[in-house]
């Protein structure tokens, strides 16, 4: 039997999958364990509309929770962004973030660590 349990477990396959470090919990009930796993995909032109690109760089809250509903699978609405643990929404933001910076500005980035 294919089981939901089976893809939660399972590490990052992807420079774009994140492991959700902590339950989210909405009316006191799980609706994501920890150890799910979430997939960030490369976000087009499109399901960056209406956002504020410095403002997604700078992972503001806000920003973040405008795109990540287009661009997760499974997808993670406003209401799940509110009920998630901090260190998961920077998860999500920093993969965000490292779809938008340009390879030369990587490259820079890591030189200089």
């Amino acid at each position: 039997m294919n089981d939901q349990n089976d893809t939660q477990n399972s590490a990052p396959a992807a420079p774009g999958d994140v492991t959700l470090e902590y339950d989210i919990v909405v009316a006191d009930k799980v609706v994501m364990p920890a150890g799910t796993l979430i997939h960030v995909r490369k976000p087009m032109g499109g399901a960056l509309r209406g956002a504020n690109l410095g403002g997604l760089v700078r992972m503001d809250y806000n920003q973040v929770a405008l795109v990540a509903p287009r661009v997760t699978q499974p997808i993670l609405h406003p209401h799940l962004i509110d009920a998630m643990d901090p260190a998961d929404v920077t998860q999500i933001a920093g993969v965000l973030v490292d779809f938008l910076l340009p390879t030369a500005t990587k490259a820079a980035l890591s030189q200089s660590m």
